[in-house]
C-alpha cells in the first residue's frame, strides 16, 4: 500500500478564518498554513479583489517564470509592478505576520480581518468586504468548477 505523505515544508491554504490584527498591524495565521521552516513571504496587493495576497516563494517563482516569457516592455512593466508595489515578510516565533501601514490603509484592515485560503496563496480581506464579495466571487467560481470534477 502506498504511504501517503504531506510536505509540511509548503502548505495547501484552504478554509476561512478571523483573526484580528493587533496595534502593531500584526495577523496571527492560523496553525495549519504555517511552514514547518522560517520561509520567505510575498505580500502583494491584489488588482483584481479588494484583498491583500500572501504568497510563498514558490509562487513568487512561478509569475517571474511566466514573465520571463513576456516580450521585453511587458515583462519589464510587470516586473517593475511587482518589485516596486509589493513587500517579503516572514512570520514571527509566534506565527505572526506584520503587515505594512500602507497595505492596511489600502484595504482597510484593522481589527477584525477575513484571511481566505487560495490553495497556493492566502487572501487578507476586511471582513465586510469579504462577505459583500463572496456571493459575486461564488457565482464567478461556480462555472468552472465542473472542469475539475467538482
Amino acid at each position: 500500500m502506498a504511504e501517503n505523505t504531506q510536505n509540511n515544508a509548503a502548505p495547501v491554504f484552504m478554509g476561512e478564518f478571523c483573526h484580528a490584527i493587533d496595534g502593531k498591524n500584526r495577523i496571527t495565521i492560523p496553525s495549519a498554513w504555517r511552514f514547518a521552516e522560517e520561509v520567505e513571504l510575498f505580500l502583494i496587493p491584489s488588482t483584481s479583489s479588494n484583498c491583500l495576497i500572501v504568497m510563498p516563494r514558490k509562487e513568487l517563482d512561478r509569475i517571474r517564470t511566466k514573465a520571463a516569457d513576456m516580450p521585453g516592455p511587458q515583462r519589464t512593466a510587470v516586473l517593475r509592478r511587482i518589485g516596486s508595489q509589493d513587500r517579503q515578510a516572514t512570520l514571527d516565533k509566534h506565527g505572526r505576520l506584520s503587515l505594512p501601514d500602507e497595505f492596511c490603509q489600502q484595504f482597510n484592515l484593522a481589527g477584525d480581518v477575513t484571511l481566505c485560503g487560495a490553495l497556493e496563496t492566502i487572501e487578507i480581506w476586511n471582513t465586510a468586504a469579504w462577505n459583500a464579495a463572496a456571493p459575486t466571487n461564488q457565482a464567478a467560481s461556480d462555472p468552472f468548477l465542473a472542469d475539475f470534477g467538482l
